[in-house]
């Protein structure tokens, strides 16, 4: 949708293109786009680590925009060095060889469209250089400082088409044996205008602007080429939901402080926790794209493993007090980049940040948020960086859940607490981390977990009645403390707050069974499936659940077996489930395996001895596990009987 139109700025612009990319793409069309996108994408990742963004990418070119000469040079100094390592390793003609143009002049931003005077000034001035090689301007040429080692060439005056006066143009280089300068700090600054003072002589705009402005638009509104291949929605693994449909891949980390990988992917998380709550989006869980993590993979590939038309990319760099995200959302379909931003703030505004860029991308693909929608996404759930920084290393540890790891995350769900007294997640999270305990017996107490999970939850709750995930974390605790119709009921009210939920799904699938609605619980499950194709423990495992209490022994087998080998988790409710669900299919051989396994892993397991059974709600539920387990073989030594509620 037209968003407002920023009034004109003085900007570096970089412009670049592949050199005779033509006679590349008749020599070998798919190899050529192939290692041209690859190029871009390099050259992108330097830019940013430059302190620059990119503001346009079409099939051969690309336009950078940036604060300070410095950067803009370094950088494309730095990706032509990063070329030539490149290009010497492939053993064809298809070598992508890249030129360059810098200027200074106004642009224009509106639209997510940058134009002007000094988009043309560049792209004119880039044509001026010879294959793999910079030019820039003299405005740039006189805003360097003396100390960084580069070399010039003037090329002298050049009458730029569109421009009444002559341009001095230099191209620019490495000095011989000197070392590429490394990005400056630069996120203390103002994003407003570049740090250097240049004289207004040094940069063309006179009684002309206005056909430079004109020239300006009429090369920038031509027709831009797809800047990735695009998916094939025949191709993908699952349809095209109704409504758009978004993934978000996980932002890069190019902070310079170690340590600070957890930080990005947090960012990315609540990223996509706000688009979550949007009814009118379908928005893939984080744990299907951070399967890609660290991955070269292909806007393409997201598309059709996940079935999403748009998805989300972006980098996070941290300083001490400030945090720079960069974001760009691609129609993957069409293989266009369809909104771009950057934000550059105080680092106690990353939550700010978080929800305008959710409600950036409804805007673009024409998704209404709902009043009660816009209200959710801009709550702040804590003002203390710190707090923040302790409640995301602990998630990260709940994610997977080990002894040790809960242990740690305790510490931080409570460290985060002290610091914000009223941070609400970091109740819901403490909760969470108590019913694991209880459920899986990690602590000498699990009556005080349990009942330390109720209270969390429920402290969660009044101080935020907005946030899905205390209402998760309350069925958690219900369902440690016996209570699965609760559990059922929580999880219904954060799916209300949270549509796109895929935690909310997977739990409500877990507590549906053993409140005795397992057809329901499988609904959930599947849904949760398709928000997030990625294979987890938990997921292959309420889902084999599932399928066995509603008689789908043949589901409830492969998926167990599927889960057992791709996670072979040291616990028995993997084997019991799947020996049982071989016996109910006459399948006695396999059930005998399954069941020697099991014994070989747990010696002297007996049925009695298992608390888990007594969860269901329903008799003829636990009856259904528990006779199935006995039909396989399973040591019974003494019935067990259901829970009294």
């Amino acid at each position: 949708m037209p968003q407002s139109r920023q009034p004109g700025k003085l900007a570096v612009i970089l412009h670049a293109d592949i050199a005779g990319s033509t006679a590349l793409v008749q020599q070998d069309e798919h190899l050529a786009h192939e290692r041209i996108q690859d190029t871009f994408h390099r050259f992108g990742g330097i830019i940013n680590q430059y302190h620059g963004y990119v503001r346009e990418l079409r099939g051969d070119a690309l336009l950078a925009e940036f604060e300070r000469a410095s950067d803009a040079v370094t950088a494309a100094l730095a990706f032509q060095a990063n070329q030539v390592g490149y290009t010497s390793q492939l053993d064809d003609n298809i070598l992508p060889i890249v030129r360059a143009g810098i200027a200074l002049g106004e642009v224009v931003i509106a639209d997510n469209t940058i134009t002007g005077a000094g988009v043309v000034l560049a792209q004119r001035i880039e044509q001026l250089a010879e294959p793999g090689g910079i030019c820039i301007s003299s405005a740039i040429r006189e805003a360097l400082p003396a100390r960084l080692p580069f070399q010039y060439g003037l090329l002298g005056e050049q009458k730029i088409k569109g421009f009444d006066e002559p341009v001095r143009v230099f191209n620019v280089a490495l000095g011989d044996e000197a070392a590429m300068p490394a990005p400056e700090p630069h996120l203390s600054e103002s994003s407003a205008r570049p740090t250097r003072k240049l004289r207004k002589s040094s940069w063309i705009i006179g009684g002309s602007a206005l056909s430079f402005i004109v020239a300006g638009l009429l090369y920038w509104l031509e027709p831009w080429e797809p800047t990735v291949e695009p998916a094939d929605p025949a191709k993908m693994v699952y349809a095209l939901p109704d409504k758009p449909s978004v993934a978000v891949l996980p932002f890069e980390n190019i902070s310079k402080v170690a340590g600070q990988e957890y930080f990005s992917d947090g960012v990315t998380e609540d990223i996509t926790t706000d688009l979550s709550k949007v009814s009118g989006l379908f928005v893939a869980a984080p744990g299907s794209t951070f399967a890609y993590k660290g991955s070269a993979v292909k806007i393409r590939q997201v598309a059709e493993d996940l079935g999403v038309r748009y998805v989300l990319e972006g980098s996070v760099q941290r300083s001490e007090d400030r945090v720079r995200v960069n974001a760009k959302l691609i129609d993957a379909v069409k293989g266009d980049y369809i909104w771009a931003e950057r934000f550059d703030r105080e680092i106690e505004d990353v939550f700010d940040i978080q929800s305008e860029v959710a409600q950036h991308i409804a805007k673009a693909l024409a998704v209404t948020i709902k009043a009660g929608e816009h209200e959710r996404l801009f709550l702040k759930h804590t003002t203390s960086i710190d707090a923040y920084d302790q409640f995301l290393r602990a998630r990260r540890l709940v994610d997977s859940p080990g002894k040790d790891d809960i242990r740690k995350a305790e510490g931080l769900f409570k460290r985060a607490i002290e610091l914000d007294p009223n941070f609400a997640s970091a109740y819901a999270g403490l909760s969470f981390n108590y019913s694991v305990k209880a459920r899986f017996r990690f602590s000498d107490s699990p009556d005080e977990d349990k009942q330390h999970a109720l209270e969390f939850a429920t402290k969660a709750i009044e101080i935020d009645p907005e946030l899905a995930w205390a209402f998760i974390a309350l069925g958690g605790a219900h369902l440690a403390n016996g209570e699965p119709a609760a559990a059922v009921e929580a999880v219904r009210q954060a799916l209300i707050l949270q549509p796109n939920s895929y935690e909310a799904n997977l739990f409500i699938g877990l507590y549906l069974q053993f409140a005795g609605e397992s057809a329901k619980a499988v609904e959930h499950l599947e849904l949760a499936q398709r928000l997030n194709p990625v294979d987890t423990v938990r997921k292959l495992s309420f889902l084999g659940m599932a399928y066995f209490m509603n008689g789908n022994y043949e589901k409830s087998a492969a998926i167990w077996k599927k889960r057992m080998e791709k996670f072979p988790v040291a616990n028995v409710i993997g084997p019991v489930f799947l020996a049982g669900s071989y016996a109910m299919l006459d399948r006695m051989e396999d059930a005998s395996a399954t069941r020697a396994a099991l014994l070989n892993m747990r010696p002297g397991f007996h049925l009695s001895d298992w608390s888990w059974p007594r969860t269901y709600k329903k008799s003829e539920d636990f009856r259904r596990l528990y006779d199935a387990a006995i039909k396989a073989g399973i040591p019974e030594y003494s019935p067990l009987e259901p829970s009294v509620d």
